[in-house]
């Protein structure tokens, strides 16, 4: 049914009246929202509404977040600098800096490409790239900015198809990630569920048609575990210990389907049951009852309060058999103010004045910070996307120093990630990494859970090599600072000629019009590639272990190299004799990008070392061979090249 004006005016009443506020501050909504109605009284919604009650309808979304009244105010007069004529300095004039701060960030937060043809991607990136700069300043900006976009995705029908699934996409690449990343998962869930809905339409419809219930059905099978779970574990009526429970939803449904179950069938846990305690002390005392009175499943149990995630979120998850269901449900343990944090994210701030978890909030909202720093050190819209997609999209793994500190890093970070993490210095100068208590180089990628030392040389400085394996923002920035590289015009066109290059040496890659690799991705001969097709029948060339081709549900190309016939090198070099003459030349190896294919050394009585190194060839032999001239120790080298000394 379409809203009439009096409808939306009564609306505003009722929401008013609502408010746990200050007369005064009431006044201030009843005002804003007279002035945002008088400026869109000329324009209409897709359905036929007056536009006025988008804007209301943000403003209760975000009331509903517990943000502040400057921020509501902001919420309604959210669209009228953008589209009408009143500019900032009136906004400022009749609601305050504070109001027209937040209004200006919104403002700037414009899709990039909509008077120009762009591609998506680039489109993408430059709105996030706003978002992010924006929310810098002020972090409302962007809960408001969140809150605009769910309101958008609830009334997305109205719009043509071809829009719906643009904005889809958009929502699922930018937005999703964002609520997840400042925590406010109820915000996240939903935004997934609609995007995918006008993304994958027909799964949608087979996953709600697979489940075969209703929403008040699912919810009922839900109570009844509750009910479950409280009896066996003989909580009373009036138990400190809450019980709650929700389905989950369909996008989580799909996510398991497509990367981790072979069918629906193969769906584990449907269902999720939350436990709220007092305290750390009984979440863990809760866990054990669980594990003691419960079948459980192994290899389930994750610690996110021991090891929390980087946007704060804290909890056990475990997997339990209920008898009720004959299957298995997800249970998450955790404190109220986890569920809070879990719940609202950084909103948690504003929405709970008196939050314990207070003290904590410039400390989770840090990353965006960084984000200025970034803006400045990149001008490239693909580097700048480099740097987003590890520390920002990626999972998390969790590593620890000798003394078991914690150090959260982006999946797929390598051991000199760790080592910049810890400190600049300990980066610059890192050598060797134990990792697990086994010495590796400093490009080895960790996994969750590993413990690392970082051994360090005074000699060893920041290669340009590195940033081929670091995927941090810190290591790379630092790197680069470092090396005082910039992306100069003339290095770019060296990528260019390079980037043409590798597209030559791709199979049949002629077959397609429009190619370009995707720069999310490092992309060098020899690696597993694929192409991504979109819509516009665009191929896209991504690494085959990138997220973004992994997780893309559109079409994909497989792809594989032509054959190179490359000659190879052999060097015969002479040292003296000295501890860690083999890890020298093999980190000198490393810094050129060097492939050893095989290395034979002979000690002989007098002191001296001989040592056959066949390696790749190409055009930075030279330079290596000064580079081999000057370490410590070194006798002469000779560069043979068609002959084969391991014969």
């Amino acid at each position: 049914m379409t809203a009439t004006l009096t409808d939306i005016n009564e609306q505003f009443e009722d929401f008013i009246e609502t408010l746990n506020k200050e007369e005064d501050e009431k006044l201030q909504l009843k005002k804003a929202y007279s002035y945002a109605k008088k400026a869109h009284a000329f324009q209409r919604r897709k359905s036929g509404e007056p536009y006025i009650i988008h804007p209301l309808e943000v403003a209760q979304i975000v009331e509903s977040f517990g943000l502040d009244t400057p921020s509501l105010i902001a919420s309604l007069l959210h669209d009228v600098v953008e589209d009408t004529e009143i500019s900032l300095d009136n906004i400022k004039q009749e609601f305050g800096e504070e109001v027209s701060l937040i209004v200006d960030g919104l403002s700037k937060i414009t899709l990039f490409g909509e008077k120009k043809q762009v591609e998506d991607e680039e489109k993408h990136i430059e709105t996030l790239r706003k978002i992010l700069l924006a929310s810098a300043k002020d972090i409302r900006i962007l809960v408001i900015k969140l809150c605009d976009r769910l309101h958008n995705m609830r009334t997305l029908d109205e719009l043509p198809e071809e829009k719906q699934v643009r904005i889809a996409n958009e929502t699922m690449q930018i937005y999703v990630p964002i609520a997840q990343k400042i925590g406010i998962y109820a915000m996240k869930w939903e935004l997934e569920d609609l995007s995918f809905k006008y993304i994958n339409p027909e799964m949608y419809q087979f996953i709600k048609d697979k489940i075969k219930l209703k929403r008040e059905e699912r919810e009922e099978i839900v109570n009844n575990i509750v009910e479950e779970v409280k009896s066996k574990l003989n909580l009373p009526e009036n138990s400190a210990v809450k019980v709650l429970g929700r389905p989950k939803n369909f996008y989580s449904i799909y996510k398991k389907i497509k990367f981790k179950a072979k069918s629906f069938e193969d769906i584990q846990d449907l269902y999720a049951i939350r436990i709220l305690c007092p305290s750390i002390a009984d979440c863990y005392t809760l866990l054990g009852e669980f594990h003691k009175t419960f079948r459980v499943f192994p290899n389930r149990l994750k610690d996110y309060i021991a090891n929390p995630k980087a946007n704060g979120y804290q909890s056990i998850h475990t997997v339990i058999v209920s008898n009720y269901i004959k299957g298995p449900v997800e249970i998450q343990i955790r404190t109220e103010d986890m569920n809070k944090l879990a719940e609202f994210g950084v909103a948690a701030h504003w929405k709970y004045k008196n939050f314990k978890e207070d003290k904590k909030f410039e400390q989770k909202i840090s990353w965006l910070r960084e984000v200025l720093q970034w803006e400045k050190e990149n001008e490239d819209n693909f580097e700048f996307l480099k740097l987003l997609k590890f520390d920002f999209f990626e999972d998390e793994i969790f590593i620890f120093t000798p003394q078991k500190d914690l150090i959260t890093l982006p999946e797929g970070s390598s051991a000199l990630d760790f080592a910049y993490a810890i400190h600049t210095d300990i980066g610059s100068k890192a050598f060797k990494a134990k990792i697990n208590g086994s010495i590796n180089t400093i490009d080895t990628i960790l996994q969750s859970g590993d413990v690392v030392d970082i051994v360090t040389n005074q000699t060893v400085k920041p290669s340009e090599k590195w940033l081929k394996f670091v995927r941090t923002s810190k290591a790379r920035l630092k790197i680069k600072h470092e090396l005082n590289l910039k992306l100069s015009k003339s290095r770019n066109k060296v990528e260019e000629r390079s980037v043409d290059y590798l597209k030559k040496q791709i199979y049949r890659i002629e077959d397609y019009k429009n190619v370009r690799f995707a720069g999310c991705c490092t992309v060098e001969y020899g690696d597993q590639i694929v192409g991504v097709q979109n819509k516009e029948k665009k191929l896209l060339i991504h690494n085959a272990s990138c997220p973004n081709a992994k997780y893309s549900i559109n079409k994909k190309i497989p792809l594989r190299w032509r054959e190179e016939n490359i000659k190879e090198v052999t060097l015969s070099i002479n040292f003296r004799d000295r501890y860690g003459i083999v890890m020298d030349l093999l980190t000198l190896f490393s810094e050129f990008n060097i492939n050893c294919t095989k290395l034979n050394t002979k000690v002989s009585k007098n002191g001296m070392v001989s040592m056959n190194v066949k390696i790749l060839d190409g055009p930075y032999i030279k330079k290596m061979v000064n580079r081999l001239k000057k370490l410590d120790s070194f006798i002469d080298v000779k560069v043979s090249r068609g002959m084969n000394l391991f014969q």
